[in-house]
Order: C-alpha cells, then structure tokens, then sequence
C-alpha cells in the first residue's frame, strides 16, 4: 500500500516538472531525471502485479529517462517532440497506477480528477492530433487544496490581466520583444501553477498558448492579425474556466471541464504550424462573435490590480477586502468618538486646559489615520481601462470600423467599490461610441476626415472629484432625430420647446434609441438609461457635449470615495442636517424684491437673473423652524445635473467631513435624504439628497 502511495506521489511530481519544462526553459530537467530515477527504484521493488503491469511501468519509466538524458546531452534535434515523448510516457504511468486495485491517489489529485497527460505539448507525434483531456470522473476540491487554489486563481487573473495588456499594445508595437517576452512570462506561469494543482485543463490550453509565443520569441511566427486574435480568444477561454473554478471551489461542486477546449487547442496548434485553421460555417462563425461579444459587453469588470510602476516598486502585500471594509468603519467609528470627546471638551469650559490641546492633537492624528485608511481602498482605473480597450478592439473589428483608441489617466485612483460599480456604465458608452458615434471608413473620408475614428477615454482628479470622459470624433449626436425619436415615442410633447442640453438629455430616456437596426451591439433602447441609473447610485453626475458633424463627449463625475462626505450643517430650528459641498452653489438672505409666486409654480426667487424655484425644508421634513419668513432666514442654492432650486433654513453652521451612514433597511430609500451621520455630541444628522430635493422642486 505504501509503495503504491510513493509511486503514485512521484508519478505527480514528474508531471508537474514536465509542465514547468519548455524548449527554451530546461531549469527543471535535472529535477526531473532525479524522480524518474526514484520512480525506476520503486517500481523495481514492487511486489508481484502480473508481468503486464510491471513491463508498462518499467517500460515507461524507462523511455521517459532515456529520453530526458537524450534532451540534457543535446542529442534530439527537435527538443518539443522529445518532451512530448516524456509527457506521454508519465501519461501511461498515472494510467497504470490509476488500474492497480489498491493504488492511492495523492491527495493533490482531490484538485482535479482529470490527471492524465501533463499536457506539456500540443500534440502527440505519433499522430499529430492535439492532445484533448482524457475525460474521467470529476470531483469537488478538498478542503486542504481550497487555499493554494484560491491563490492560484488570484495570481492567475493578474497574469491574464499583464498577458492582455500586453496584447494590446503589442498591437501598437509588432516589433517589441519584450512585449512578446512578458506574454509568454504570463502564460508560462499559469502553466507552472497549473501543473503544482493538477488543472490539467487550464494547464494545457496556457502550455499551446505558450508554444506558439515561444515561436514569436524566436522569430519564427509573427504575431499579428489572426494569430493575435487566436491568442486573445485563449485568453478568454482562460477567464471563463477561472471563473468556473472559482464558482465550483465556492459551491463544492465538480470543477466543470471545457468542452470546447479541444477545439481551442487545435485552433492554437494550426496557427503554430502556420496552417488554417479548422472553423465552422461562415454563418456559425459569425453566431459565435456575436455570443462572445454579447457576453463580453455583458460582464462586470475585475476587480483591477494595481501593476507596480517606475523604477522603485512598491512592496505589496495582499489584504482581505472584508478586513479592509472593516477597517475603514472601525477608523469611523473612532472619528465619530473623536467628535464626542472633543464636542465635550468644548461645552464643560476646558477649553484653555491641557486636555483640550491633547484632544486636539489626538483629532489631527485621528483625521491622518482616516485618511489613510481611506486611501488603502483607493486602485488605480487602470484593469477597468484596459478592460475598454479591449472591447473597443473586438467592437471595431466586428463593425468593420478602424478605429483608434488611447486611454489616458490610468493611474488615476478610485475607490475600489466605485472602481468595480463604474465598469458596466463604460461598456455601454465605449459601445455606443463606435457603435453609433464613428462612421465607417468611407463616409470619414467623404466627410474630409481620417478614414481610423479615434475614441479617448480620460481619467483625472478636479475639485475633490475624479472625472471620466469618453470622447469620440464621429458624426455627434443628431439633435432633430432625437427630439423626433422622443415625440414619436410620447416622451417629449409635439411642439415643446427645449435646450439643445435638454435634449441629449433624452438618449438616458428607457427606450428611446435612435439606431437605424438592431444588432447584438447596440439599438435595443437599452443601456445608457441604465447608465445614468448607475451613475446617479453613485452619487455621480454625467454631462454630454456633441458637434454634429465632429463628435460627443461624455463627461462623468464621481466622488472619490462612498464612504466620506465634505458636507455644509444647516439648522432648522433645533434639528441641524447635511448637505454636501459639492452641489452647493452660494448662500444668501432674500430681499422682498427677490420673492414672487407664480400660479402652478410655487414659490420663487429671482437670483442674478434666474427664476429658482423655493423649497421650505421644513414643511418637507415636518419640523419646526425658528423663522417661516425667508427673508429672515437663509437660502442654500443648490445644483443637480444643471437644474436649481433654493433650500430654506434657519442658519448654517460649520462645515465638516462626515462618516456616511445608511439608514437600514426598516427606512428603505426616502426621497431627499441620503443617509445619516453621527455628530459630536451623539445625534445623529441626515444627509440630504440634492438630486431628490430637486426634482421635489421641479415638481411644484
């Protein structure tokens, strides 16, 4: 029994170490030669198995060490065929020993039951075929294997991450080595990680990948045009059987298998070999862009790795997102206990003593700490922008329009929870971008422009806001078809008058879409409303600038972070609440002059030559005000998406950085209020949802 146990454990080191060998990487070799050897002793004091059993285990030991010391004397001439031999060779090994009656499987094999060839090459070379995964019962991962395979899964999506980067820029640079060299590190790891665990799938499809960059390494293939695309629809097969290893290690399901796996391992061997590839119908070919297509539109971004950048890189350690989230509440709450001690120290007159200069310093230390708790959520935009360029590839080569697209800003940081909430509202506008915003080549070129579009997506910090812009230099947004589109579809009434703003306004309306057809891109009258939704979840705004005839750009401004708030106090009467810096434009006291009601308007207020509409808080939130007459109180302008309105309070107060609370499920959502806060002295104040308040005012 524990021969068979020995034997079986050294049979899965010889097939990770085949797995970790390359024509161009034999590192391992020596270590290999050493468990073939051991094997060999093993096998030779096995006990009696019937000549049949013993002759295959010597037999293929045997090949497999000669070959190897044929490999380290430098005596094969084609080094990838003469491995091939020694991966089939430890196949038939891990064959046998799975037919002996009372073998053991090592406890490594619980990761993936499917342990056959250690798929080091692509094809046999006997018949030429490629090598497909031997089909065996599946099982789920143990409880001692979870770990390394979370790990395992982590690490590889940040490879996939560098590996596609790469893609995309070797597009721009064909000539760059370098650039080759990285994509070929990426695969040739998730290969060697592979192979530790025993996902022999994932292990194969990276080790083809590997083989046909090694030949672009060498200069013997060109990795260009359909090579490239081959390339990068292995790179989604490998996010999709990441992400099915992910689901089965969280469900304690069978780790699935990819069924078209050996379709993609052919296709990864024709390129190499320089042949066609095998493909379907045209029509099937064109079904199955569309598919990939829809589900790449369809994803929700990773979340992004920051890449260690410059010439000094950061050391980095990796952290738990629920340790992180928790935290930045725990720094809250000590901000929160900071206000009350503080608050004390002020009103039981000890403010000249020496523990109010204490709990002042205490204050400043406890706003750095939070600040760089804060900052430990912040990443980069960078893996969200590369996941754009990606999709504008695909969607300019499937609309047949050359277009250009540069990213800029990606260092920019951004709130992880905003980061991993912004990425969907960015497929459908890059998507609508080429979609309906660049013309094909021909009508550019009619029109006096470069026949390439070019599509800039931007990333930057402005006014305590980080700001995204998608700009396009198409044919801009058509204002009479939209207006007409809005009419026809009872949004807009016939004959009402509206900005040429108002009107852009209208494409975020549900339904309403001005595309000519319908294709698995755009033009269902889905997507930017859900755009717009997002955005506004995220305390954002988003703005549209569009020239007919010379593009459209889509501005959006986020917070930097969801948990923070810079926020003005106001009082009416003894209740004091919160609202954000950011949509407040000025403060003032109206003069009788300044008043006027007009008939099914409400109150209004003639400020610097605009008519705003009044909003008496008090009689919205039902508490009493010091003052109903507003010419003895204040008013607080406010502004949302271009539209004003004036708040009524008694006074304001200081302004002061707030920990966002929610309001629980018991409360829900209510209209113009968007959380609360805990104050100095214990009670809690309301947030005030600008946006609300204002449509509130529009209303009356």
């Amino acid at each position: 029994m524990s021969q068979n146990k020995a034997l079986a454990e050294l049979v899965e080191q010889a097939a990770c170490c085949i797995n970790m060998l390359s024509p161009a990487d034999l590192s391992e070799a020596q270590d290999l030669q050493g468990i073939l050897e051991k094997i060999g002793s093993v096998v030779g004091e096995l006990g009696p198995r019937g000549e049949a059993v013993r002759t295959r285990l010597e037999g293929a030991t045997s090949e497999a060490a000669q070959t190897l010391s044929r490999i380290l004397a430098q005596e094969v001439d084609d080094s990838a065929a003469a491995l091939d031999v020694i991966s089939k060779a430890i196949c038939s090994l891990q064959a046998v020993i799975r037919q002996l009656d009372d073998s053991v499987q090592p406890a490594s094999t619980d990761v993936n039951a499917a342990v056959e060839t250690p798929h080091h090459a692509s094809s046999s070379p006997e018949t030429g075929q490629a090598d497909t995964p031997v089909a065996t019962e599946a099982v789920t991962i143990s409880e001692e294997d979870a770990p390394l395979v979370l790990d395992f899964i982590t690490e590889a999506n940040e490879h996939i991450e560098t590996v596609e980067s790469g893609l995309l820029e070797l597009e721009n640079q064909p000539d760059n080595n370098e650039l080759i060299n990285k994509i070929f590190r990426g695969f040739h790891t998730i290969k060697g990680m592979a192979g530790f665990l025993n996902l022999t799938e994932i292990g194969s499809l990276a080790h083809s990948a590997e083989n046909l960059l090694d030949l672009a390494r060498k200069g013997q293939l060109v990795l260009a045009g359909d090579n490239t695309d081959v390339v990068f629809a292995s790179v989604d097969m490998l996010k999709k059987m990441l992400a099915g290893l992910s689901e089965a290690l969280e469900a304690g399901r069978p780790i699935p298998s990819q069924p078209t796996l050996p379709q993609m391992l052919e296709t990864l061997k024709a390129a190499a070999e320089g042949r066609t590839r095998p493909s379907p119908t045209e029509t099937a070919k064109v079904q199955e862009t569309d598919k990939k297509l829809d589900a790449l539109l369809e994803d929700k971004a990773d979340t992004p790795k920051q890449a260690a950048s410059g010439a000094h890189a950061e050391e980095k350690i990796k952290v738990s997102t629920t340790r992180l989230d928790n935290l930045i509440n725990m720094t809250g709450e000590l901000v929160i206990a900071q206000l009350m001690v503080a608050e004390e120290i002020n009103t039981g007159r000890l403010a000249e003593h020496e523990l109010a200069r204490k709990v002042a310093h205490q204050g400043k230390i406890v706003r750095e700490l939070q600040e760089l708790s804060m900052s430990m959520r912040m990443v980069p935009v960078q893996g969200v922008f590369q996941k754009m360029s990606r999709l504008a590839r695909d969607l300019s080569r499937k609309a047949t329009k050359p277009v250009d697209f540069v990213t800029v800003g990606e260092e920019t940081e951004l709130d992880r929870t905003v980061v991993d909430k912004i990425a969907d509202p960015l497929i459908h506008m890059v998507r609508n971008s080429i979609d309906h915003g660049i013309e094909p080549g021909e009508d550019r070129v009619k029109a006096g422009k470069s026949a390439t579009g070019r599509v800039e997506l931007r990333a930057f910090h402005q006014a305590g806001n980080i700001v995204i812009e998608i700009q396009d230099d198409g044919k801009g947004l058509d204002k009479d078809r939209i207006l007409k589109k809005a009419v026809d579809t009872g949004v807009v009434e016939p004959g009402q008058e509206l900005s040429e703003e108002d009107v852009f306004k209208l494409v975020f309306h549900p339904g309403l879409s001005t595309a000519e057809k319908v294709t698995s891109v755009s033009g269902r009258g889905v997507g930017m409303d859900v755009v717009k939704k997002n955005i506004e979840s995220l305390r954002g705004k988003i703005e549209i600038r569009s020239t007919r005839g010379q593009g459209t750009t889509f501005t959006i401004r986020l917070p930097l972070t969801l948990a923070v708030i810079d926020g003005q106090i106001v009082c009416i009467g003894s209740n004091r609440y919160i609202i954000p810096i950011n949509s407040i434009v000025r403060s003032l006291r109206p003069t009788r002059q300044q008043l006027s009601s007009v008939q099914n308007r409400g109150e209004l207020i003639l400020e610097r030559g605009e008519l705003l509409p009044l909003v008496r808080l008090y009689r919205l939130l039902g508490v009493p005000p010091a003052t109903e007459d507003p010419t003895q109180a204040l008013v607080v302008v406010v502004e949302e998406d271009g539209r004003k309105c004036c708040l009524l309070v008694d006074d304001l107060q200081a302004q002061q950085q707030v920990v966002i609370k929610s309001l629980g499920d018991a409360l829900g959502r209510v209209k113009g209020v968007s959380g609360g806060a805990i104050m100095g002295d214990g009670k809690v104040s309301l947030i005030l949802d600008i946006p609300g308040l204002v449509e509130i005012a529009q209303m009356q």
